[in-house]
């Protein structure tokens, strides 16, 4: 005879959600990393024996969590992004579900950027991802059009986790952005050459720094600053992690060293191209170029480690709030950078912030499309950034 299962109780069906709703809600306060059986028990209220019966392995509640919590949220707010894209939909709605969003969708994202490292979640979102982006079915505009749309959208969740903006700017972007989308644009200048840059590595001058800095970037764009050691930086580095504690007097200290570092010279191999800032016509192009700079091969390392510290300051203040300087320092070098080409002051913060939300939003989507290094951003920045000179009263 075959085994039949045993009904289970209606007290039995309501631990199961509440073990569901407490670790939705650990991993939206301390991170998937941190996720772990004994914090959700105590959540709860039950002992840790109690989750370990329904979920084998942290990694196993966390698919539960994405399966039974976030898939559904999170997946609706990729289909919407996905209908505006392609003309349809409502465009008005999205950044409500982009920002102030519940934990569902907060955490969702947070599954699907961490994915790559969690091979138990990447086998059940990867799929789902894939079917919905239909990928490799799409003209190269619809791709241009989705990747932006969809960079902007899941970055704006990561970037409001940190430092929250102003939702009204948010709106503004959106409308401006959307209305690019639907507008055609005919390109002049041929071909696309994209201007991929250089990879992203510490140059300061000191040889140890620099050392500490690209191990410290390699080791926690792969792993996760929870996952990180000392002394896994320090043997990456060829030093030991006594050596690395005359620098630093923590890991923290070193990823916060890492950010300014690292930001330096992705800023220095940008001027080049930010340099030719001086009308509405090269906005666009310099928009396209610094956006393809955002996903690909070249810059992957740095922008996992970007990823990566954002996800971490997204649970901790300390972290936030040095990102918080940092965007500071970034609207400051946007005003500059815009000024010849008459752009006011806020539509500039504007430029800013949509600046930092997308290379998130690219760094994330880089996990599931191979091309982004290749995509002609020029049909939305090209209608994009008329629109913002036609604001500003730009020439």
């Amino acid at each position: 005879m075959p085994i039949r299962s045993r009904a289970r109780t209606a007290r039995a069906i309501l631990r199961d959600e509440e073990i569901l709703e407490a670790a939705l809600a650990e991993v939206a306060d301390s991170g998937l990393d941190a996720l772990g059986m004994h914090a959700v028990a105590r959540r709860v209220g039950i002992t840790a024996g109690a989750v370990y019966a329904r979920h084998e392995t942290p990694d196993e509640l966390a698919v539960a969590v994405w399966e039974e919590r976030c898939r559904g949220p999170f997946l609706d707010l990729l289909s919407r992004c996905i209908d505006v894209a392609g003309g349809e939909g409502d465009p008005s709605t999205l950044i409500e579900h982009a920002v102030g969003v519940d934990d569902a969708v907060r955490v969702g994202l947070e599954f699907v950027a961490l994915a790559r490292r969690r091979p138990e979640l990447s086998e059940i979102i990867a799929p789902d991802i894939d079917r919905l982006l239909s990928w490799e079915s799409r003209s190269p505009r619809e791709k241009a059009r989705l990747a932006f749309l969809v960079g902007i959208v899941w970055g704006v969740v990561l970037h409001d986790n940190v430092s929250k903006g102003n939702v009204d700017i948010w709106r503004i972007a959106m409308a401006l952005i959307t209305r690019a989308i639907a507008t055609d644009h005919v390109h002049g200048d041929g071909a696309w050459r994209p201007e991929l840059g250089e990879a992203i590595s510490a140059r300061t001058g000191d040889a140890v720094r620099d050392a500490l800095v690209d191990s410290a970037r390699s080791v926690i764009g792969q792993v996760g600053l929870h996952s990180t050691t000392v002394s896994r930086i320090g043997r990456r580095a060829g030093l030991s992690a006594g050596a690395v504690y005359t620098r630093y007097a923590s890991k923290d200290d070193l990823l916060i060293d890492a950010m300014r570092v690292l930001l330096d010279e992705a800023i220095s191999d940008n001027q080049p191209v930010t340099d030719r800032t001086v009308d509405r016509v090269e906005m666009g192009n310099v928009a396209a170029h610094l956006l393809t700079r955002g996903g690909g091969e070249k810059r992957r390392p740095w922008l996992r480690f970007r990823l990566e510290a954002y996800v971490a300051a997204s649970h901790r203040r300390d972290l936030a709030a040095v990102l918080d300087e940092l965007h500071d320092g970034g609207r400051q070098r946007y005003h500059v950078m815009l000024a010849p080409a008459g752009v006011t002051p806020a539509v500039a913060d504007l430029v800013a912030i949509v600046g930092r939300a997308i290379p998130l939003g690219l760094a994330v989507l880089d996990a599931y499309v191979d091309d982004l290094d290749s995509i002609d951003f020029r049909h939305v920045t090209m209608p994009l950034l008329g629109f913002v000179a036609d604001a500003s009263g730009a020439p």
